[in-house]
């Protein structure tokens, strides 16, 4: 599947890695997966990255993740996989065997531990874009690589270096998300990545998410997408409000142990999380199932 950023619209849930009983990847859960976000409207889907535990995982799972997703989707939901490697050699060697695994294109996000500058970070996806040979979305996730990429730097990747084709914007700076939209154009797909602030990015340009809980709740944030994109803010903005409560027990600890018990209590349960991360703690467990309980029928 040819992508562009044509594609970048919509819902890419980025799902958890389900993980069987004795802590190895659930191929065929990781099947049902898929198959159940397609049937309820993903646009496209994100394996690995953040959500997937792609720092617990070792490359050969990692790609085993991205290959079972690709045959699974059998086309007709682009797969963009997650590369959450501190450094180029490393996110070179994983991103190439995403591609040789099927994957339509690489998120990949800003290399961290070493900071780059603004220069460092344009030169690292120029040489990354012609080496990796996959189309690019920028990860942009300030407050776990300690940089956040300039609107204007985006702009020139995106327009002089033709490097990325979109991004996963997860930052609280509206300003900086309103400023990437105008610099980048039409050309260019601004996507969401922060299930809290969804609707004020679609408000001011965004094309899509992918987001964490719309692996949960497909139905619930195609309702939401669906209202935003039609101008209907009123309404995104009430249905987002039903969904606070449990937003807010699934990152009230790092993702995706939440998350992974929230599909527990809905009736599909994918498994433990993998160290450093412990299962969630009961109060949190607690929270997570009273807001499951409050949402409408026919969100889950």
């Amino acid at each position: 599947m040819a992508l562009d950023h044509s594609a970048l619209t919509g819902m890419f849930p980025a799902f958890p890695t389900p993980f069987d009983a004795n802590g190895r990847v659930d191929v065929e859960r990781l099947r049902v997966l898929v198959e159940s976000l397609i049937a309820d409207g993903a646009s496209g889907l994100v394996p690995v990255g953040g959500t997937g535990e792609y720092t617990a995982l070792s490359p050969v799972e990692r790609t085993l993740v991205v290959r079972t997703t690709v045959e699974a989707a059998r086309g007709r939901v682009p797969v963009v996989a997650g590369v959450v490697s501190p450094g180029y050699a490393e996110a070179l060697d994983t991103g190439k065997a995403f591609v040789d695994a099927g994957a339509d294109g690489l998120l990949l996000v800003t290399p961290f531990y070493v900071t780059p500058t603004d220069a460092g970070l344009r030169a690292y996806f120029e040489r990354y874009r012609k080496e990796a040979g996959a189309p690019l979305l920028l990860y942009d996730i300030p407050a776990r690589t300690r940089y956040a990429t300039p609107p204007a730097v985006i702009a020139a990747m995106a327009k002089d270096d033709g490097t990325i084709i979109g991004m996963k914007a997860c930052s609280a700076d509206l300003t900086a998300f309103a400023r990437t939209v105008e610099l980048t154009g039409e050309h260019f797909a601004a996507m969401s990545g922060d299930d809290l602030l969804y609707v004020q990015h679609i408000l001011l340009g965004g094309t899509g998410g992918i987001l964490t809980s719309a692996s949960l709740l497909p139905k619930a944030w195609a309702r939401i997408h669906a209202s935003a994109t039609a101008g209907d803010a009123a309404q995104a903005v009430r249905d987002h409000r039903l969904l606070a409560p449990l937003l807010d027990a699934l990152f009230s600890e790092t993702n995706p142990g939440p998350a992974k018990k929230a599909f527990e209590l809905i009736g599909a349960k994918l498994g433990p999380v993998r160290l450093p991360l412990l299962e969630p703690m009961p109060a949190t467990v607690e929270r997570v199932a009273a807001a499951l309980k409050q949402l409408p029928d026919g969100w889950i």
